[in-house]
């Protein structure tokens, strides 16, 4: 198993991991092995009338004994490392060969990729059917996606020349976000992960247990259209990009980061929490939740501030959108449609809220 699989094991499924040929396929080969082991004792039980019948047991028990230890020890190994430096080439990446391979993974599954087919097209149903076999099994799966407000995603856009490429990207989050949220078991839920990147894109990565397949960004092409190197994670290329997952992992961003973001509202009533639908743009925070707008119609003759914890806390000043500008309110509810798949009709500015600073440039107060 690879050493990178980044949680522990429960009991429980270490257990689960020791019980004999837990799988239908297993019992197959036991089958066939309890065929083969009844078999040779007929044959034993034959050659009993044979007058030398000890010697031959002996001299072909220990020739067979020879050659399974060399098999094992000796040839067994030196064809694995051949196989682990080998890199099998496929023309394109078949999401529906990929998902098969998914559904069978016992360690580790990840996807690395701008955005991926596999998360919104005919495929899907079975990729989330295929991953949460997996999740049965005990891996863990992490799927990597480009930060669709980041400028990595604007770059790649233009060198494909995709103006929907954020919407692309918001299709497979929010699949991602329902998938986790509302179909997936509560108990598999630890073990499924979701971030996004805003480093520039150079590999996709969709691995599953030690094999992996691996393209790199064409231009003017999606990463599934191009060559696909079929690799061993043990191998120098499997090794180089799995590092490279591991580091934009580290640096990646929680989907659940993404899609909420924690905010604290100060007012002279006591401290409210919430949980809230947002939108960035041009780098400021847009709220639509009517518990705000709520909120600030109880304290509407006060100012109301807020905490925002997103990445870091920022203080903010909650002011309503002005439905009058039609412009910006077409925008917000353009990216609230592309990120939430729902409307939002009214919508709260989080301005943040820097020194105030008097007319002759003295600073007056910090919030």
């Amino acid at each position: 198993m690879s050493t990178d699989h980044i949680r522990r094991r429960s009991p429980h499924a270490r257990w689960k991991r020791l019980r004999w040929f837990p799988q239908p396929r297993s019992r197959y080969v036991l089958l066939l092995l309890l065929c083969l082991l009844a078999l040779a004792l007929m044959l034993l039980a034959f050659a009993r009338r044979l007058s030398d019948y000890p010697e031959n047991i002996a001299i072909n028990l220990g020739a067979d004994l020879i050659g399974a230890i060399v098999t094992i020890f000796v040839i067994g190994p030196l064809i694995n490392r051949a196989d682990d430096g080998r890199v099998r080439e496929h023309p394109r990446l078949d999401y529906l060969w990929y998902v098969d391979r998914v559904a069978g993974a016992r360690s580790v599954v990840r996807v690395l990729d701008t955005f991926s087919n596999i998360l919104d097209g005919p495929h899907t149903p079975r990729f989330f059917q295929a991953a949460e076999r997996a999740l049965h099994r005990d891996a863990a799966v992490q799927i990597l996606l480009l930060d669709p407000d980041s400028q990595a995603a604007a770059q790649r856009a233009q060198e494909l020349g995709d103006a929907e490429l954020r919407r692309e990207i918001m299709r497979n989050l929010r699949a991602l976000w329902d998938f986790r949220a509302h179909v997936l078991p509560e108990r598999l839920r630890e073990n499924f992960d979701v971030r996004v990147y805003s480093a520039s894109p150079s590999i996709a990565l969709y691995r599953w247990d030690e094999k992996a397949l691996v393209s790199f960004f064409p231009l003017g092409r999606l990463s599934g259209q191009g060559t696909q190197l079929e690799v061993t994670v043990g191998s120098p290329l499997g090794e180089f990009v799995n590092e490279r997952f591991n580091e934009i992992w580290a640096a990646g961003r929680d989907i659940d980061d993404f899609m909420m973001m924690p905010v604290t509202v100060h007012s002279s009533q006591p401290v409210r929490e919430f949980e809230l639908e947002y939108v960035e743009l041009d780098s400021v925070l847009y709220v639509a939740d009517g518990r705000i707008v709520a909120e600030m119609a109880r304290h509407r003759n006060e100012p109301l501030v807020a905490h925002c914890q997103r990445g870091r806390a920022v203080l903010t000043e909650l002011t309503m959108v002005d439905d009058g500008d039609a412009k910006l309110m077409a925008a917000l509810t353009e990216r609230f449609q592309e990120k939430y798949g729902h409307r939002g009709d009214v919508f709260v500015c989080l301005q943040p809220i820097t020194d105030r600073v008097q007319e002759n440039g003295k600073r007056l107060e910090r919030w």
